[in-house]
């Protein structure tokens, strides 16, 4: 029974803990825009829609910042 309950253990605080303290600290998210995105994909899609809305946000938010970088120059002046 130790090796169930240790991997229980791990991929707990892994869920729970680091994932969303990466995350949160790699990706923001304005609250309005999550909730607009959960009000949309609830319409469009149900329960399920309302499930996938911050991820697909995410999704979207990072192909955008990867299609259009934003406009930093590094160059000395």
């Amino acid at each position: 029974m130790a090796p169930p309950a240790a991997f229980v253990a791990v991929a707990t605080i892994e869920g729970q803990f680091i994932t969303p303290t990466v995350l949160g600290h790699r990706l923001t998210l304005n609250p309005l825009m999550v909730l607009l995105a959960l009000a949309f994909w609830a319409w469009l899609w149900g329960p399920l829609g309302a499930f996938l809305a911050v991820p697909l946000t995410m999704v979207g938010l990072v192909m955008l910042h990867h299609l259009f970088p934003p406009d930093e120059s590094k160059l000395p002046d």
